[in-house]
């Protein structure tokens, strides 16, 4: 396997990675579990979960 080949799978499994994070932390949300936990768990930066939570808040 060539190097570009290495770096797109290690790229699609970070992608992976990140939308399952993603997922936790709307699902943490939607449980109204703290702030700091969600970040803890998930590994997300603040911002991002921030982020998601204004998603669900406009729904």
């Amino acid at each position: 396997m060539t190097e570009e080949e290495l770096d797109y799978l290690a790229w699609i499994k970070m992608k992976g990675i990140k939308e399952k994070a993603r997922e936790i932390a709307t699902k943490m949300l939607l449980k109204n579990k703290p702030l700091a936990e969600i970040i803890e768990f998930t590994e997300l930066p603040e911002s991002e979960v921030l982020e998601i939570k204004a998603t669900l808040d406009q729904k």
